[in-house]
């Protein structure tokens, strides 16, 4: 089993080495389904576990020998986006525990992040909340300005909170990412999945255009574009799901 822990909460090393085999019968189930995350307080510290779900023995074999597991790199990128200023739940530590030297199963372990609402808010329109999509989007450039592209960037994956006035955003779900610079339309593509409503895609990415000097109504055109593709073939797949379960 390899574990790593940040330095900064070394105290927290029995409870982690122990967590794959108590796990399952203990902390506050938060979310299950294909992975699992609970929530546990240990030393007046509030935790929160992510256990990936065993992956197929390809990517098991591809996570001993040839690139990091979801795990590792949840807890790598987490630093990296903390370096570079963006907010995310601070990495606590990560497990990979292994069978006969093959890796078999990964756990991601971080603070709890206080930040009570999601972007999932904007799903089917604005409701009269502009000045959070005002402030989504300079978010969004200051993310793609700093090189980092979250692959995963959907609405359950981004969190906010207003404190005064003042609104910020905590990504999560960080295993899949791209860092270096990115063109118009990797930075358009990654609005694809934030909404199903047009009107929310061309209201943000009009603000994010402005913001980088951009044209306005190309951009609005294909992050459109971008977003009806991603739901359109999004539709198919579960659409097959359905028959199959049916067979």
């Amino acid at each position: 089993m390899k574990i790593v822990i940040n330095p900064k909460y070394k105290k927290l090393g029995s409870f982690i080495k122990n967590l794959p085999y108590e796990f399952e019968n203990s902390g506050e189930t938060i979310y299950s389904a294909r992975n699992i995350i609970k929530r546990f307080i240990i030393d007046d510290i509030d935790l929160t576990v992510k256990r990936y779900k065993v992956p197929l023995r390809i990517n098991q074999l591809a996570y001993t020998f040839f690139r990091p597991s979801k795990a590792e790199r949840a807890y790598k990128y987490a630093l990296y986006l903390l370096k570079c200023g963006i907010r995310t739940p601070e990495p606590i530590a990560y497990i990979e525990v292994k069978r006969g030297h093959i890796f078999y199963q990964g756990y991601f372990i971080s603070l709890t992040e206080n930040y009570p609402r999601l972007m999932r808010e904007f799903n089917d329109g604005i409701h009269g909340q502009e000045n959070i999509l005002n402030a989504f989007a300079d978010f969004t450039v200051k993310l793609h300005e700093a090189g980092i592209l979250h692959l995963d960037y959907s609405p359950g994956n981004i969190l906010f909170k207003i404190d005064q006035d003042k609104i910020s955003f905590s990504l999560v779900d960080l295993n899949r990412m791209h860092f270096g610079k990115l063109t118009p339309k990797q930075c358009l593509r990654n609005f694809e999945r934030l909404t199903w409503d047009p009107n929310v895609i061309r209201y943000i990415v009009t603000e994010y255009a402005k913001k980088r000097g951009w044209d306005i109504d190309k951009s609005v055109k294909a992050a459109q574009h971008f977003q009806a593709d991603f739901f359109r073939k999004w539709a198919k797949k579960m659409e097959l799901k359905k028959r199959i379960r049916r067979k």
